[in-house]
C-alpha cells in the first residue's frame, strides 16, 4: 500500500466510524454501568432475571443492584442530588411523592419511555407524573381453608363475625410500615370514613379487640394461621400465594367486596442520574418482563398488554377492583393516626 493509499484508507475508516457512531458507541456502552435498586430475597432474584438481564442484553451496559429500602435510597439521593449514587429508584408511593415534590426525580414521558404508553395514566398521575407504579399488592382477607369454610366476603362481615367471637383474627400491628394504608385507611373507608375521619376504624377495632392478635411481620401472620392461634386476618394477596406455592395449600385470599387497599411500588429516575436509566426503566415497564415478574412474585403488574398465566390469572385482583389510597393525604395525617393507635390500641 502506498503512503497516499494508506492515508485514504485511514481517513475513510475514521470518517465511517464518525458517521456511523458504531464502534465507539459500543465500546462506551460496554464500559458504562448504572446502579438500580431492589428489595432483598426473591425480589432481588426477580429484578435480576426480569429487568437487569434484558437491559444488559440490549444495551451491553452493566446494571449493578443496590439492596435496601426506599427511605435509605431517598436519603442517598437527597444527600447528593447533583451526582446521585443510584440511577433508578424503587419507592413506596408516599416516598415517591416526597421525591417528586422535592424536585429530586425526573418527569416520565412516552418520548423517554415508549412502554409508558401501556401504563394506565392514573398510576402515573398518582406520583405526579414523576415516576409510575409498575407492581402492586392488595390488602385483603387471608384465611385458613381448613378452619374457615365460609369466609367473610367484606370488611363489614369480617368485623361483625370477629366481634361475635366466630373467629380470632390476625391483623398488622402499628409497627408494620403499611398498616396505616392496608388497615386503618382501608377499613375506615369501608365503613364510610377516610383520611378525614378514621373513627369508623377505631370503633371497629374496639368491637373486635377480644378476638384479635397482632402481627409485626409477614411471617408472624403465617405462623398465627398455621398454628391455629388465628383463623383469618388482614394480609397481602401476593404473600398469601407465595405461602401456597411453598406448600401451604390450606391458605386462601379474598379481595373484600368494598375493595382492599392497593399498595403499589413506583419506579423513578433521580435528576442527574445516568440517561441509561431510561433504558432500564423501559424494561421495567415492558409487558413481557412484567409478566415474568408477576409469575415469580405473585403480584399484579401494570402494563395493560400483560397476559397472566392460567395459574396466576385467578390470583390477581385488577387494580380497578381495589381502593386506590390517597397517598399524599395519608402522609399528612399518618403520625396522628399512629399516635391515636398507641393511645387506644397500644399494640
Amino acid at each position: 500500500m502506498t503512503k497516499l493509499d494508506r492515508r485514504r484508507f485511514i481517513g475513510g475508516a475514521t470518517a465511517l466510524a464518525a458517521g456511523l457512531g458504531g464502534m465507539p458507541s459500543l465500546a462506551q456502552a460496554q464500559a458504562r454501568s448504572i446502579t438500580v435498586t431492589a428489595f432483598g430475597g426473591v425480589w432481588e432474584e426477580a429484578v435480576r432475571k426480569c429487568f437487569v438481564a434484558p437491559f444488559e442484553a440490549k444495551t451491553k451496559a452493566k446494571a449493578n443492584v443496590s439492596l435496601g429500602g426506599p427511605p435509605q435510597w431517598l436519603a442517598q439521593v437527597e444527600a447528593s442530588p447533583k451526582k446521585p449514587p443510584v440511577d433508578v429508584l424503587i419507592m413506596t408511593p408516599d416516598l415517591a411523592l416526597t421525591a417528586a415534590k422535592a424536585g429530586l426525580v425526573d418527569d416520565f414521558t412516552v418520548e423517554k419511555l415508549p412502554n409508558l404508553a401501556k401504563i394506565p395514566k392514573e398510576l402515573t398521575d398518582s406520583v405526579m407524573g414523576k415516576g409510575t407504579l409498575f407492581d402492586y399488592g392488595v390488602g385483603g382477607i387471608t384465611f385458613n381453608k381448613n378452619r374457615v369454610k365460609n369466609p367473610p366476603k367484606s370488611f363489614a362481615e369480617f368485623v361483625d363475625r370477629v366481634a361475635k367471637g366466630e373467629f380470632v383474627a390476625s391483623v398488622p400491628s402499628i409497627s408494620y410500615a403499611v398498616t396505616p394504608i392496608m388497615l386503618i385507611w382501608a377499613m375506615a373507608k369501608a365503613f364510610g370514613g377516610g383520611t378525614e375521619n378514621v373513627d369508623p376504624f377505631f370503633k371497629a377495632m374496639e368491637k373486635m379487640k377480644k378476638n384479635l392478635v397482632f402481627w409485626a411481620g409477614p411471617n408472624d401472620f403465617f405462623n398465627h394461621l398455621s398454628s391455629g392461634e388465628a383463623e383469618l386476618g388482614i394480609y397481602f394477596d401476593g404473600r398469601t400465594w407465595n405461602h401456597f406455592d411453598s406448600g401451604a395449600t390450606w391458605i386462601d385470599f379474598i379481595n373484600p367486596s368494598e375493595g382492599g387497599s392497593l399498595n403499589g411500588v413506583a419506579v423513578q429516575k433521580p435528576v442527574n442520574a445516568d440517561p441509561l436509566a431510561w433504558d432500564y426503566i423501559n424494561e421495567v415497564l415492558d409487558a413481557k418482563n412484567q409478566a415474568l415478574f408477576a409469575e415469580i412474585m405473585n403480584y399484579g403488574v401494570t402494563n395493560t398488554d400483560v397476559v397472566y398465566s392460567d395459574k396466576l390469572k385467578p390470583r390477581i385482583t385488577p387494580w380497578q377492583q381495589t381502593q386506590f389510597p390517597p397517598y399524599e393525604e395519608i402522609a399528612k395525617v399518618r403520625n396522628d393516626w399512629v399516635n391515636r393507635w398507641n393511645r387506644e390500641i397500644g399494640r
